[in-house]
């Protein structure tokens, strides 16, 4: 309840400072889109045909319903990249937690292909960096996402995006953070961090996974 309640929060604070912002339809959000869209699939390895590898290192916390961690587990990966696929060729270190697994799917949903609406931030200083929220129309929400996207305002690219789930699959509740960092006009993945709740036998459930990638290897 705990991790749901700073969630919950944290999304109504952004709602609201966005609420008298400039939506989708507005011709500045149209140019800082479609560029946003251009340079992330022309940079963002997910989105090009290139080998690679990388490793990865999970921490998964079991958090109890006070905000407490009840467990946690440290593992490590060795993941090759070829045709948009990826292969775990080699499991480093692991406690043994078996929900510290990596994930079958970490590509993002663009929330501008989704049916969302956009918002500037009311108070935006004209700085480097330009945040962008949106939310999905009344008929949709809980199906699609809400939260942030912050990019470079000069260059456009996208420094990370929070995407929030309502009522996903078998979760209650469940985020994903992005963290990106840039080599070479490259987008590389820095860090992923994935929270959430999802109902136990007795009780609600939550956890919070962060991934950190390190030593990319392009072929």
């Amino acid at each position: 309840m705990f991790f749901r309640i700073i969630i919950v929060v944290a999304i109504i604070i952004i709602c609201h400072g966005f609420i008298f912002g400039a939506e989708i339809d507005d011709p500045a959000m149209k140019f800082y889109l479609n560029k946003t869209d251009s340079v992330l699939n022309n940079s963002t390895l997910f989105y090009n045909n290139l080998q690679y590898s990388v490793s990865a290192t999970s921490i998964y916390d079991k958090i109890n319903y006070r905000g407490i961690t009840d467990e946690s587990d440290t593992a490590g990966f060795l993941i090759d990249f070829d045709n948009l696929q990826f292969v775990i060729s080699q499991i480093i270190d692991t406690a043994g937690m078996e929900e510290n697994i990596f994930p079958s799917d970490f590509q993002f949903e663009k929330p501008w292909e989704l049916n969302c609406r956009f918002y500037f931030f009311p108070r935006d200083t004209g700085a480097g960096d330009l945040a962008i929220g949106f939310a999905p129309v009344d008929s949709l929400w809980g199906k699609n996402p809400e939260g942030l996207i912050i990019i470079n305002r000069d260059s456009y690219h996208v420094k990370s995006m929070y995407l929030h789930y309502l009522a996903l699959d078998d979760y209650e509740w469940l985020s994903r953070e992005y963290q990106f960092s840039y080599e070479n006009k490259i987008a590389l993945l820095k860090s992923l961090t994935i929270q959430g709740c999802y109902y136990g036998f007795f009780q609600r459930r939550y956890f919070r996974q962060d991934i950190l990638f390190k030593n990319y290897d392009l072929q």
